[in-house]
């Protein structure tokens, strides 16, 4: 019996041995504390995998009968928790891999972060290239606000300035200048320029994808840098994923080059992870077009469609539309309107933020989906856009029945009482980002008040009409806590469990979850979303062997320790992809 010790763990990594016989197992992990999230919430002692899925799970001296002498791997798991892999619902891992490739990128805390990175780019930036400011979201500033065209200006006037917050953002005077965008510039479709109410004149603050896209840029910084480097920025980011304990992704707006560098590395046998995919869809166009579209997304391999396509590596989710504007940047579509005020640099009297399909459009995407088996989900981060979400989801339910399709909602910030329950009918689920909570929820209290704020991601409520899976939505950076967005599930459950603020605030504590419900939003219910149950999400025979060893036990241990919970192992499929030395 080759028997590792926890300390030799990642000697397994470069292990190999003959295969053994018929009802032995590849990998036994014994003398363990298994929590199995299953449905009867079973601890194990031991577990056995074979053929890259789950043998059988009870006591050492039973599991041990699965052991042949230098065939089977064994790991002593020396008393320590064992999880099942853990899940992300929502990472962006092209952007996200690529975003530091030419260098670190650092966090804004502050305006003077950013005026500081402005003034550092601008002596080392031709005159009038661009320079961006990445992904600095007001919400996580001290001063809680963007800065102005004035402020840009006092940074830097020579080269044309974009501070970056998502399909939002203010420019500087110059940028304003060169992408010829006057008091005459009229509102493109889905966007709005913004306009001092006195003179008429462009603030900077340009709100929406439609508006951004009017500036006159440069190309993406990423779109130079050479094929080896992305699949290498790829591959690395997956590993530190699975450090953190993570077997399992949904790739959000996954385009077709983005399958095939996945592709690619399964094939090369360097894939550690998972990948579920959400394909990118444009839902503009008539009935027709909108049918052809659909019946030609599969493409002449078959591997982008439809939902379901794939294999236990990497396999077709839901398609992914984008129906509102972000939280973090004051152009998510509400109910009520936002606050005028600096934060979002809001100066009409009633903007509810920006719809970008309108309604009628919205239900002839999803019935023609709906007729192909497709399941679906759409950016909402308004509760004004979970109303129309939830009425298309709903009038296309009455011609084509969407409950067994698992319809999704992504972020869902604020739900109300009567959209759950229109949930809990329809079978619709959702992703969320506790990590916003974390982040953004001090700001987004000062600027909504206590009323609004008490729908702000109310996790129990949620639990109590359907299911939600945690994810990051990790954009760029690749520090799991100072990434935009942080992607640290640790960190994800450990907001879930005090709803504790980053500012100091503690938001709707009756919200709470339990430590089981906190785990099951990372694994079983994130399979859930996507119809993988039956496959992973918990540690149950015939499942595939993904699984962690931790450092301490999480259903036990003082609530603030699960921040600092470190993985000790990953195991994917019954192999080692990871060990802590």
């Amino acid at each position: 019996m080759k028997n590792f010790s926890l300390a030799a763990l990642l000697l397994a990594l470069g292990c190999s041995s003959a295969e053994p016989g018929p009802g032995f197992a590849d990998l036994v992990v014994h003398h363990a504390k298994i929590i199995t999230l299953d449905g009867r919430s079973s601890i194990a002692e031991a577990i056995a995998i074979r053929d890259g899925r789950i043998l059988a799970l009870g006591p050492d001296e039973e599991i041990f009968k699965f052991v042949e002498n230098g065939k089977t791997r064994v790991i002593d798991a020396e008393g320590h928790p064992v999880l099942p892999g853990l899940y992300d619902s929502h990472v962006h891992l092209l952007s996200a891999s690529a975003s530091e490739i030419s260098g670190p990128i650092p966090e804004f805390t502050t305006l003077e972060d950013a005026f500081s990175y402005i003034k550092k780019k601008a002596a080392a930036t031709p005159e009038n290239d661009w320079i961006v400011v990445p992904y600095a979201f007001p919400t996580r500033l001290k001063e809680q606000r963007f800065p102005t065209r004035a402020e840009l200006d006092a940074a830097d006037s020579r080269h044309p300035v974009f501070y970056h917050a998502g399909p939002a953002g203010v420019v500087n005077s110059k940028a304003l200048e060169i992408s010829g965008i006057t008091k005459a510039t009229a509102n493109p479709p889905g966007g709005i320029v913004v306009k001092d109410p006195a003179s008429g004149e462009p603030t900077g603050m340009l709100r929406g994808s439609p508006a951004v896209a009017l500036l006159k840029r440069v190309p993406s910084v990423d779109a130079d840098d050479p094929p080896e480097a992305r699949r290498e920025a790829v591959k690395k980011l997956l590993q530190l994923y699975n450090q953190y304990g993570i077997t399992s992704v949904a790739d959000r707006n996954t385009s077709r080059e983005a399958l095939d560098w996945f592709l690619a590395l399964q094939k090369d046998g360097q894939l550690p992870m998972r990948i579920t995919i959400s394909p990118s869809f444009n839902p503009s166009g008539s009935r027709p077009e909108i049918a052809a579209k659909l019946d030609a997304m599969a493409g002449k391999d078959g591997r982008f469609g439809p939902t379901g396509k794939g294999d236990d590596w990497i396999r077709v989710g839901p398609i992914k539309l984008f129906l509102d504007g972000g939280m973090l940047n004051g152009s998510a579509y509400m109910r009520e309107p936002w606050p005028k005020g600096p934060e979002y640099q809001v100066v009409e009297e009633d903007y509810h933020g920006l719809l970008f399909i309108q309604p009628d459009q919205l239900k002839v995407v999803l019935e023609e989906a709906a007729k192909r088996g497709w399941q679906m989900t759409a950016h909402t981060a308004g509760e004004g856009a979970m109303d129309v979400l939830l009425d298309a989801y709903d009038a296309t339910d009455k011609k084509t029945p969407i409950k067994d399709l698992r319809w999704c909602i992504t972020h869902a910030n604020f739900p109300s009482e009567k959209n759950l329950e229109k949930c809990k009918r329809l079978g619709v689920v959702a992703d969320v980002q506790p990590a916003w909570l974390y982040k953004d929820g001090t700001t987004m209290l000062s600027i909504l008040g206590e009323k609004r704020i008490r729908w702000f991601q109310p996790y129990k409520t949620w639990l109590k009409y359907t299911t939600i899976g945690g994810g990051s939505d990790h954009m760029i950076r690749t520090d799991s806590i100072h990434a935009t967005n942080p992607w640290n599930p640790w960190l994800g459950m450990w907001a879930t469990l005090t709803r504790e603020t980053e500012g100091g605030a503690t938001l709707t504590p009756e919200e709470r979850l339990s430590r089981e419900e906190a785990l099951r939003l990372y694994t079983i219910n994130n399979a859930y979303l996507h119809h993988e149950e039956k496959d992973k999400g918990s540690l149950e025979v015939g499942k595939l062997g993904d699984l962690i060893i931790v450092d301490r036990d999480v259903l036990t241990c003082p609530v603030d320790e699960i921040l600092r919970t470190k993985v000790l192992g990953t195991i994917v499929g019954g192999k080692v992809v990871w060990a802590r030395q």
